[in-house]
Parts: C-alpha cells; structure tokens; sequence
C-alpha cells in the first residue's frame, strides 16, 4: 500500500517573470508534504527532489488545493512520469463544481475552520531572493496542514464551506471523499473489462440523491449509499452510462462515486437504437 499525501510548493518565480506564463517554467524552491501513514511532515528543496519522486510515483492519493493546475505543472520537469499518472484528489474542483466557480484556500480556510493562511505567495518570493529557505519552508507546511485540515473536515462532516465573493454570506460545498473498498484506478479498469465482456456489473454507488442525504447521514453514522445492477453502454470518463435496473432505466453515473464493483455472469446487449444522453444518476 501507498501513502495519502497532502501536498503544496512554493516557486522561485512569478508568472509574469517567465515566457508564456507556462508554470513548467517557474521553478521549485520547496515542496511540503503530510503523509497519513507516517504522520509526518516532510519539506524537500529544489536539490532534493529526485528523493520526492519515488514517494508521488508511489502514492495512493495526492490531496493537494488547486494541485493539478498548478503544483503538478510545475514539478513535470523535475519528474521522470507524466504527473497525469498520479491519483489527484484537488479540493478546488470540488468547489468549482458545486459553486460553478473558483475560490481561495483563504476563503474556504476561514469559512470552515476559522483561521486563515499564515502568509502570502507573494512574501514566499521575496524570501526566495533573500535567501530565506526556512521561511519559506514553514509557510509551505503551514499551507500543507491547512489543506489537510480542509481534507478531513470535509472527509468526516461531508462538506467545506466559503465565503461568497459578492456578500459575506457562507456557501456550502458538499464533497464525497471515501473510504474506497478497493482503489479508483482498479474500479475503473474493472468497469472497462465488464463493458468489453458485456458482463452486467453489481456496484455501490453514492447517488445524487444520497449525495443530497449526507449531512443526515454523517449524524446518523448511517452510509448513504445504494446498491444497483447495471448494464454497461458507454464509459467516457469521468462517467459511464448504463440500463439502470434499480431505476428501470438508462443512467448515468460518475466513476468516482463508485465504492465497489463486482462484476456478475449475467450478459446483456446493447439495444441498437441507444444513444447516450441519459439523466444523471
């Protein structure tokens, strides 16, 4: 087994010091990580990161804020592997999904767990030119421990919250971050093998509706999930779309809100005049 890791970087450079904008181009000067196995904090310095890479390449999970923009871009060219590789769970992407846009680690830090960052990207620059490595490593383990703290509220309460950027009020952000009976990438390959064969699968899903359920059910310590049959049509991840036979019908569902998948021996065919353009499950 792997880590889960919690990640962030701080750079050398600015985007408006390098061509392009590319963040490829900007440099590491630290890199923080947690490691939930070792409970451990972890800093690496630019000269130290080929020890990094065995520890991503190998990793369960990487659990970062706005990570796969920007932190993996720019550790590509000190890596071997194509960071595409990596499992990435990004809270920014949660947010963005529920709210339909970006928002701060700031904004989410101070609105869920009341404190905010220790300092600004900007100062970690200028510390960088001074020479100031152990400033800057502690702001970067600072950051690190607020993204982890963000990880486990919303692991354990199923939400994050943030503060609207047009008035002071607070959104809730609902997120789903499970402990997985078996691993992403494997339930994902297990689907496709069952698509090839036409083998009807037997999933646990957290559906939509569940999803809606969750803050009950963090209370009730009840799991908010529902077993279903299906048969499998298409998979254009991060989805797949099938005959749903809890629903009697044609759905869709998101790989990632899949627990588990069991492959059964009952075939199916699919119906000749299908077309994907089912109703989300």
């Amino acid at each position: 087994m792997g880590e889960r890791l919690v990640l962030d970087l701080e750079t050398q450079r600015e985007f408006n010091e390098v061509e392009g904008r590319k963040p490829e181009l900007l440099g590491i000067s630290v890199v923080g990580l947690y490691s939930y196995e070792t409970d451990r904090y972890d800093a690496y310095l630019e000269v130290d990161l080929e020890k990094l890479a065995p520890r991503l390449q190998a990793a369960d999970l990487i659990i970062g804020f706005n990570i796969r923009r920007f932190d993996l871009p720019v550790l590509q060219p000190y890596l071997s592997f194509s960071v595409s590789t990596l499992p990435i769970l990004d809270i920014i992407e949660e947010a963005v999904k529920n709210l339909g846009h970006r928002v701060s680690l700031e904004s989410l830090a101070q609105a869920t767990l009341g404190r905010g960052k220790t300092g600004h990207g900007l100062e970690a620059l200028r510390w960088f030119k001074e020479g100031r490595l152990d400033l800057i490593t502690k702001y970067c383990l600072d950051d690190v421990k607020l993204t982890k703290e963000l990880y486990d509220y919303g692991k354990q309460n199923g939400r994050l919250f943030a503060t609207s950027r047009f008035n002071n009020d607070k959104l809730t952000i609902t997120v789903f971050w499970p402990d997985r009976k078996r691993d992403l990438a494997t339930i994902a390959k297990m689907l496709q093998e069952s698509f090839e064969k036409r083998l009807q699968v037997k999933i646990e899903y957290f559906s939509n509706s569940a999803l809606r359920e969750v803050a009950a059910a963090f209370v009730s310590k009840e799991t908010p999930t529902r077993e279903r049959c299906v048969d499998i049509y298409v998979i254009r991840e991060p989805y797949f779309e099938g005959y749903c036979h809890f629903r009697n019908d044609v759905r869709q569902f998101r790989i990632d809100r899949v627990l588990d998948v069991k492959p059964t021996w009952q075939r199916y065919t699919i119906p000749a005049d299908y077309i994907p353009q089912a109703a989300a499950e």
